[in-house]
């Protein structure tokens, strides 16, 4: 219903194939690269905040939810944020007046779902938190009733706007599905032909359809633009069904890792039923938005210009390198309207130069044409391609070969033509980054290996999330920080899913009593 009312994009792409760097893309409509987000990582971390990250989102980014409060929208955030969970890196600080949710990935922490006791480096074994605004409200979190609980947040909240008709308001709702472990409440359990990444899946659809109906119910529905999309492809290593047609998933810039479904609603303005292959990105959510709210970009990025200028963080003051482009002129004139020529797909290995174009950049797409420059695979796709630096770059048709199984001869003229207009793409593209502070790792973690001014991130056990670190003295079977230790027997589903008994459980977790559990 969501697609058929509105327009579906076929080469709609996530600015990485991770989560915490494609998500700083939707919020700031800038690649993860200018952000220090994504290129240098921890090790085990695939270059995303963990559970106990120093850094996060900095400060002297501007935010599409910081935009729009600044011109008089309510602003408000239910789900996964996963953009540092230490307070200065929530929500309610980066321009949302309310945030309802999990902070980063539900495999980050221990629960029903997923009980592991012992420490997995760099990651400390610490009960799933759900915060409410900055505050810890349930560690760890019940699953089997969350996206339940996230479907009632949104509502109440658009029930809240739509008694203000002349206030502007802008919603965020992240689900934490869908992601591993596979949770699923009890009503959509065994309820997929998919096994659990299905049962997952029907459960957000349902979600999506209970927010729809109620804006119409309150007869806003037509008020409001909806954008749907992921943050990243299907990890192929634990969804044994992939991602169609497309190459490898998540942690890759393969088309599975990287190409995403999306879609853009607005009744009574976009016209439905609309498809269109125009080469688009999350990223440009964030200039979009500011387009229909009639913001200029100029008075989106002034309100920390001073703030830039201390840093250093952009090529200007007021003026921030937007990759993100507006998509009006698909949305409202014709689908077939290109807003860019090429696209920029960072792969980020660890020791990653950011302006090493063979290693930084894993793959830049430009008209039907995708050449990569680095690859890895997350499992084993035939026909193999070796991992690493590919020189000459590697060359697919994406037209006639969406699952890039044939690269086009380097010798061909085809060939030659082609990567002339990508390698130029490239320069231009490179001569806009500039080197930031890295937010991903510390001084002292790796920093040698990257040519970031400085290293600001890393991971300590101060910065995790815990409501009662004292817990041990009520709770001594549990784990530190468990406040609500009656949640860890509310696994139903895991429990009685044959998939998940033969994949998802440990052996010495089969045949647990769950409800006893400790």
């Amino acid at each position: 219903e969501f697609a058929a009312e509105g327009v579906t994009f076929t080469s709609w792409y996530s600015a990485h194939h991770v989560c915490s760097p494609s998500r700083f893309s939707m919020m700031t409509g800038r690649l993860p690269v200018r952000g220090g987000i994504g290129l240098h990582q921890q090790p085990n971390t695939n270059g995303v905040f963990t559970s106990e990250a120093v850094g996060g989102i900095p400060q002297n980014e501007t935010t599409i939810a910081e935009v729009l409060s600044d011109n008089g929208y309510g602003t408000y955030m239910v789900g996964k944020w996963h953009l540092g969970q230490t307070e200065e890196h929530l929500p309610t600080k980066h321009g949302f007046d309310y945030y309802y949710g999990i902070p980063f990935s539900c495999d980050m922490g221990i629960s029903a779902w997923q009980f592991q006791a012992e420490d997995r480096p760099p990651f400390h074994a610490s009960p799933l938190p759900l915060i409410e605004q900055d505050e810890v409200i349930e560690q760890p979190t019940n699953l089997a009733t969350l996206t339940e609980r996230y479907v009632n947040q949104s509502i109440k909240y658009l029930h809240e706007a739509s008694q203000t008709p002349d206030k502007p308001f802008y919603m965020y709702v992240a689900f934490n599905h869908i992601h591993t472990p596979w949770f699923a409440s009890k009503a959509f359990c065994n309820t997929s032909s998919r096994g659990m990444a299905g049962d997952a899946a029907q459960e957000m659809d349902h979600a999506v359809g209970q927010i729809m109906a109620a804006a119409k119910d309150l007869g806003i529905d037509e008020d409001v633009v909806w954008f749907f999309t992921s943050d990243n492809g299907a990890p192929v290593f634990s969804d044994e069904y992939g991602n169609g047609p497309l190459r490898d998933g998540k942690t890759t810039t393969w088309e599975g890792g990287v190409r995403e479904p999306a879609a853009i609603r607005w009744k009574g303005h976009i016209e439905p039923g609309q498809i269109s292959d125009s080469l688009v990105g999350t990223y440009d959510i964030f200039p979009t938005i500011l387009s229909i709210a009639n913001i200029s970009t100029e008075a989106a990025f002034a309100p920390k210009a001073d703030i830039r200028l201390e840093t250093g963080h952009s090529l200007g003051a007021d003026s921030p390198v937007l990759d993100g482009r507006d998509l009006s002129p698909i949305l409202f004139e014709s689908t077939t309207s290109e807003v860019r020529d090429c696209l920029m797909l960072y792969y980020s290995p660890q020791d990653a130069d950011v302006l090493n174009t063979s290693r930084a950049i894993g793959a830049v797409r430009c008209g039907d044409y995708k050449a990569h420059y680095f690859t890895e695979t997350s499992r084993t796709v035939v026909p193999a391609v070796p991992d690493g630096v590919h020189d000459p770059p590697l060359l697919y048709n994406l037209a006639s070969d969406i699952g890039e199984s044939h690269p086009i001869d380097p010798t061909s003229d085809e060939y030659k033509k082609e990567m002339q207009t990508i390698n130029a793409a490239l320069q231009a593209h490179l001569e806009t980054v500039d080197l930031v502070p890295c937010q991903m790792v510390s001084q002292d973690d790796g920093c040698n290996t990257t040519n970031a001014p400085e290293c600001v991130g890393g991971s300590d056990i101060s910065a995790r999330v815990c409501k009662d670190p004292h817990s041990p003295a009520k709770y001594p079977q549990w784990p530190n920080c468990t406040s609500n230790p009656e949640y860890y027997g509310t696994a139903e589903c895991r429990q009685t899913h044959p998939q998940c008994i033969a994949e998802c459980m440990p052996e010495s977790e089969q045949g647990w009593d769950w409800a006893q559990v400790h």
